[in-house]
């Protein structure tokens, strides 16, 4: 039997089903990533407040069915569209890097709850923040995802043996820095500084309000370093996931309408 969910939601992908339908990829609060049937969502009046558009928060009702990926949406309230994104190409553009990372590391089935709010937060912050520090803001959350999915780069102390001293290397294969001592050899990773190992920890552990303007040089390589990380472990969780069955969203505890 069908059963039906109430959760806020954020819609992060769609594609055109037919003439008049969409399938939709949401980030939902309660169910994390689920791909519903938006029947007639072309239509000028339609159940769902306007078209799905990227980017759009509201309050959701689905229709699930137990071992069947594609559910439905039966009507949709829009909350917000994040109108300043909308008015600023660049904001915008940040804003798909975010969806991109949300795609790219939550399957259908995760990133409830957690992803959710990270998401929801920062799309709100990008519609305020200083267009300058667009960049860390985007750095920030690249970090908090990866702490969430727990593969948060270490750059207090070698990974290899612990040690806080003569640090020298990243490498993202063992998931953050490598001490002078612990390379295999000269070239293994890539060379990071005090200021860039400072701004990767500050980011992870701070809110974006604490952390000061870092140096340019210091940012692009921080920023150079996480993309490498995330790509590595990207990789590694294609690779395991690929070893599994796909996953089904479905409910962890019970709630029929509120």
């Amino acid at each position: 039997m069908a059963e039906r969910v109430d959760t806020p939601a954020i819609v992060i992908q769609r594609f055109a089903y037919g003439e008049t339908s969409q399938v939709v990829h949401l980030l939902t609060e309660e169910l994390g990533r689920v791909v519903v049937l938006a029947k007639g969502a072309h239509r000028e009046k339609n159940g769902y407040e306007g078209a799905l558009d990227l980017l759009v928060r509201g309050d959701v009702s689905l229709s699930l069915i137990q071992g069947r990926e594609l559910g439905l949406l039966v009507r949709r309230r829009v909350a917000t569209t994040y109108p300043g994104l909308r008015r600023d190409l660049r904001r915008f553009g940040a804003a798909t890097h975010l969806l991109r990372q949300v795609l790219h590391f939550e399957p259908v089935g995760a990133g409830g709850g957690e992803t959710f709010r990270l998401l929801d937060r920062a799309l709100a912050a990008l519609e305020m923040v200083d267009p300058a520090r667009i960049p860390l803001l985007l750095l920030a959350f690249d970090l908090k995802l990866a702490r969430q999915h727990g593969f948060a780069p270490e750059v207090g102390h070698c990974v290899r043996c612990g040690s806080p001293l003569a640090l020298a290397r990243f490498v993202p294969a063992d998931g953050g820095i490598v001490c002078a001592s612990c390379l295999t050899r000269a070239d293994e990773g890539e060379r990071i500084d005090r200021a860039s190992a400072a701004l990767i920890r500050d980011l992870s552990e701070l809110t974006l309000a604490r952390v000061g303007e870092p140096s340019p040089a210091a940012l692009a390589r921080a920023r150079r370093l996480v993309a490498d990380h995330l790509e590595w472990h990207a990789g590694a969780s294609a690779e395991l996931a690929g070893r599994r069955k796909p996953r089904v969203a479905r409910r962890t505890r019970t709630s029929h309408g509120r």
